[in-house]
């Protein structure tokens, strides 16, 4: 790639969970930028099953833990049955194995501890004992395990059964209750553990679901009948029953490989450290000052005011003692009447120390818990959280504690939150004290405990000497020295530098993943891999930027269970909305068609202002108003804080008003035009008690310090709106900025794009009328180019033509923006009509080999299928992976060649690709490589074989090799057109494609109401149509070899 003349340019990034848009800028000699150079999209997977947002990592760990414990099942078979031929227990001859099989294990296990069994019965007895071992309970495991209790409940049921009949092992047990013959009516019992799901209704008519298994055996019951029968045939074989042959025997059948602990994150102020369990007292002591030291008491006039030393330390004192404490007991143990800044309708308390509470009662430690000192306290939930062996945790506790068996036992089953906060122990350490020493917040306590601030720590990191170069100096305030300021060349891999917010390295590393660590969620993973891939190539092209700004899409930013409430709020706002549009179309007689948004805006703001609908007043002039009133011309929208002073257009800070008061109030706050409404017998009082109806994220924007306590810590509005502060914000910034350093990378908060992209014409740009076109992946690059514009000059125009607007007497925001430069919209247009989107490539061929459902095959070849009810065949199977077992011939059978015939088949999972190669008449001709059949490639002639660059599987040249992603340009409807392999199909190799540049192709091919479709071809009409595979780089080149006939 050409390095062209270094350019002084703005780089500009819109960050999704499943995309990367970008835009190039050039920056005038002021710094303000002139002109777009460039813009692309880079689309890529986010990671997830899109089904229900959970990892992928997930399903093919769950896969991956299913064979290893098969394989290890077969091999601990194995190896049993190794021993016992080698310690004389078992005949190596295949008839008298055979013959064992007609034994009932059960009885050999009962008659083996009274008389004396042959070899071969016992070690029929023990192979059958290792069959199923029983379950090894595992504290750590167990405490996340919904199925634990109902588990240890049928055990020790199963126990108490022993007991009452006599029975000296479980093997006793099955054989004399369950397995002998009963009388004639007596119906017998079987010896699998079952588990049942039976609902029922407790007495209160509550619905409940009662778990259980008929029964279960543990680990410990077949150590014990182990034992018994061993210690009983010794008394008649001692030679043959010897001490070395035990000891091997009893290690294959009872041993457990030890869980891999889980790893930590880093501790955000001391990367060296993990963090500490969340169950920690000092940790939940951590969380309850920071918490209680943000708590403020709203006065009247909705003024705020922090706790004092005394006020914070007893409602502390009241966390440390409760799992829970409501603001209602804060406000009693206080004396005072007033609310907290806290408190809303889905918030009415504060969370308290959870282990305390826990470990606290009565019947555990009750009073001792107050008596240990913090280090015991931390040192015992250490223990608790863990210890994996429950008798050894036992013992730990009595020595240490002093406390007796029976209540160490019940200590050892207390539930105690799960998972790690964020900080490790030495921060805490360091932290906790400062928070205790006074009512400060967290920053703040931070800087006083010696830390620099979270939000710009810095570290170095082992790097080359060639890795950066030197862009300017700056001078240390403080002391006024000067020093220089590095930047990478290239941004490294992100573990490298952000290392506390990656988990720990392996030991082994095969990759910069394994080696420096990796953040957790995969999306956030993948998002900032795709950052560095494409801000890499930029650089290679473009230089250095001189200023880089990113907006994160919400998506990002949010977890699986973030992303499930966020699903649940909308699926709850279109309820709402619902409900209110029929309210709507019945107060005005209209069709619900007809409703307008505006109005269904109107109504939510409406019902926010009292839950009494007759008590429904404008906030300033208290006058009522009515629904149908709400619906007229008199009552309109309006920011409760100025727009123009705020850049605010959300839910929080609208609210409805009389026209009367919104002309009144002007572009000022309510305290600001106090005087105008008291003249008009408005009094600021009765503002404020209306205010307090109103939900609490929007009352404090009428109080006297409305607009300050809406700033924080912000010098301005300006600097408010252009700084997003979230954690994930501040992790790409800090990123970039080994690019970039200090100011000149800034993330912005997303709610201004989407208004300037409308004040700037830009929804047309992509064809659509006035509407974003979300079906079409260049909408990524528009929104970069906007977010390339959004700085502080931008939007102080903005905010200056709004306030025009409002003393020009207009009630809606501006709708034309001066452009950033006249010929703005049209760089825009070019940039984006010079675009190929590029998509992440993924040629591997790891993947669900084939469906999980297996399907019988007789001995005729066809398939063994239940019918349905309506007596119809089961699922047309056109093709089908056949399975055989060589090692047993005459098992299944064999054809006329002697062969194994397959008794088994599978329906491939997918396909990994299509082959086109040309025959010996130069025609091209097309065979799909599934993945079932990519494995068998591989296994056979390793990776280059699959992927062979000039000859197929088939051994005829290769003309192209297309996998599910890749690109290809051809001829279609007269046009030369770059398409993306959407779809193959294996039965007839027919391929499915789309324009690079469309998105949501899946369903909209399958909406019939779209105009979209796919475009499909076989091999034959690729050669008609001049077809070649074709790459598209991650900043958009398209590389075309041409066609090659």
């Amino acid at each position: 790639m050409q390095k062209e003349k270094p350019l002084a340019y703005r780089l500009a990034l819109d960050l999704g969970s499943t995309s990367l848009g970008w835009a190039v800028l050039r920056l005038s000699a002021p710094g303000e930028p002139s002109a777009v150079i460039r813009a692309g999209s880079r689309i890529f997977s986010d990671g997830r099953n899109p089904k229900d947002g959970s990892s992928l990592a997930v399903t093919r760990r769950a896969a991956r833990a299913m064979r290893r414990r098969r394989d290890r099942l077969l091999k601990r078979k194995a190896r049993m049955l190794a021993a016992l031929e080698r310690h004389g227990f078992f005949p190596q001859d295949e008839a008298a194995r055979k013959a064992l099989e007609k034994l009932n294990p059960y009885g050999l296990r009962a008659r083996g501890l009274e008389s004396a069994l042959k070899p071969e019965e016992f070690g029929r007895a023990l192979f059958h004992l290792n069959q199923r071992r029983g379950f090894q309970s595992n504290r750590k495991t167990d405490r996340k395990d919904s199925d634990s209790g109902a588990l240890k409940q049928a055990i020790g049921t199963l126990r108490a059964q022993m007991h009452e009949s006599g029975c000296r092992t479980v093997g006793e047990w099955f054989w004399k209750v369950r397995m002998e013959r009963k009388p004639e009516g007596v119906k017998g019992q079987g010896v699998r553990a079952r588990y049942r799901e039976t609902p029922f209704t407790t007495d209160e008519g509550k619905k409940r679901i009662d778990k259980r298994y008929d029964l279960y055996v543990d680990r410990a019951m077949v150590a014990q009948e182990f034992d018994a029968l061993w210690a009983a045939q010794a008394t008649f074989a001692p030679a043959l029953f010897n001490e070395a042959a035990r000891a091997e025997l009893r290690d294959i059948l009872l041993h457990q490989r030890k869980l891999r602990p889980v790893q930590p994150g880093r501790c955000t102020l001391v990367p060296e450290e993990p963090r500490a369990l969340l169950a920690l007292p000092s940790t939940q002591r951590f969380r309850i000052y920071q918490e209680v030291n943000h708590l403020r008491v709203l006065h009247d006039e909705l003024r705020e005011e922090a706790l004092t030393l005394a006020q914070r330390d007893q409602i502390v004192a009241l966390l440390e003692r409760q799992a829970k404490v409501t603001f209602t007991a804060m406000r009693k143990a206080l004396g005072f009447s007033a609310l907290f800044n806290l408190e809303d309708a889905k918030r009415d308390g504060l969370k308290g120390n959870a282990t305390t509470a826990a470990l606290g009662k009565k019947d555990l430690f009750g009073p001792l818990w107050a008596g240990f000192d913090t280090a015991l306290q931390d040192e015992i939930v250490t223990q608790l959280m863990t210890e994996e062996s429950e008798p050894r945790l036992i013992a730990w506790l009595q020595e240490h504690t002093g406390v007796d068996e029976a209540r160490a036992q019940a200590i050892a089953n207390a539930g105690l939150p799960e998972g790690y906060g964020s900080l490790g122990r030495t921060a805490l350490a360091r932290i906790v004290p400062e928070l205790q020493r006074d009512v400060i917040t967290y920053d703040k306590a931070v800087q006083a405990a010696g830390f620099a601030h979270h939000s710009d720590l810095g570290f170095s990191f082992e790097h080359d000497a060639d890795e950066v170069e030197r862009i300017g100096e700056r001078t240390i305030a403080s002391t006024g020295e000067i020093k220089p300021v590095f930047a990478f060349k290239q941004l490294p891999y992100y573990g490298r530098a952000l290392q506390r917010h990656v988990a720990f390295a392996k030991e082994n590393p095969r990759n910069d993943e394994e080696r420096y660590g990796k953040i957790a969620n995969p999306t956030v993973h993948i998002g900032l891999n795709q950052v560095r891939v494409v801000v890499n190539a930029l650089m290679c092209r473009y230089g250095r930027p001189t200023e880089v700004v990113i907006e994160l899409a919400r998506d990002l930013k949010q977890s699986r269970e973030q992303k499930l409430e966020a699903q649940q709020r909308q699926a709850d706002n279109q309820k709402r909305n619902a409900r209110i549009r029929r309210s709507i179309a019945e107060v005005l007689g209209i069709s619900e068609e007809r409703v307008r948004t505006l109005d269904i805006q109107k109504w939510i703001l409406w019902e926010e202002l009292s839950h009494d609908a007759a008590d429904r007043r404008c906030p300033y002039s208290g006058v009522q108003i009515s629904a149908s009133m709400l619906l007229g011309e008199r009552v309109e929208i309006e920011h409760i804080l100025p727009f123009s002073m705020t850049l605010d257009d959300s839910l929080n800070n609208r609210t409805v008003a009389l026209r009367e008061a919104n002309r009144i109030k002007r572009n000022r706050t309510p305290w600001d035009a106090r005087t105008d409404f008291e003249a008009h017998g408005w009094s600021y009082d009765g503002i404020l008690q209306r205010a307090e109806r109103m939900p609490q994220r929007k009352r404090h924007r009428f109080a006297p310090d409305g607009y300050e306590r809406w700033l924080g810590e912000d010098k301005d509005f300006l600097a408010r709106a252009l700084n997003d502060t979230r954690y994930l914000s501040r992790v790409a910034a800090e990123y970039l900025r080994l690019v970039c350093p200090g100011s000149a990378t800034r993330v912005i908060p997303g709610q201004m794009t989407a208004l300037l992209r409308g004040k700037f014409g830009l929804n047309d740009v992509l064809g659509l009328d006035g509407e974003k076109n979300r079906n079409d992946h260049r909408h990524h690059a528009v929104d970069a180019c906007v977010i390339g514009v959004t700085d502080q000059r931008m939007m102080q125009r903005f905010a200056q033509a709004n306030a025009q607007a409002r003393e020009d007497g207009l009630t809606r925001l501006v709708e034309d923006m001066p452009l950033p430069w006249p010929t703005y919209r049209a760089h825009v247009e070019r940039a984006v009509r010079h675009i190929w989107v590029s998509h992440k490539p993924d040629h591997g061929f790891e993947g669900a080999m084939m469906e999980e459902t297996s399907y019988g095959i007789l001995r005729d070849g066809t398939i063994k299928q239940r019918r349905k009810a309506d007596g119809s065949a089961g699922r047309e199977i056109s093709r089908l992976i056949r399975i055989t077992e060589p090692s047993q011939p005459q098992r299944h059978g064999v054809d006329a060649e002697g062969r194994p015939l397959p008794y088994k088949g599978y329906v491939g999972g997918s396909n990994y690709c299509l082959e086109i190669t040309v025959n010996d008449k130069g025609k091209w001709e097309g065979q799909v490589i599934s993945t079932f059949d990519a494995y068998r490639i591989v296994r056979e002639g390793g990776l280059r074989q699959l992927r062979h660059s000039t000859q197929g599987q088939n051994g005829q040249a290769l003309a192209m090799r297309l996998v599910i992603g890749d690109s290809v340009r051809l001829e279609v409807d007269e046009q030369e057109r770059v398409m993306r392999i959407v779809k193959i199909n294996g039965n007839n190799g027919q391929v499915f494609m789309a324009p690079v540049h469309e998105a949501n192709v899946d369903a909209r091919n399958s909406d019939k109401n779209e105009a979209f479709a796919y475009t499909s071809k076989i091999a034959g009409s690729f050669q008609k149509t001049k077809a070649r595979q074709v790459t598209i780089s991650p900043i958009g080149e398209l590389r075309d070899p041409g066609f090659k006939g």
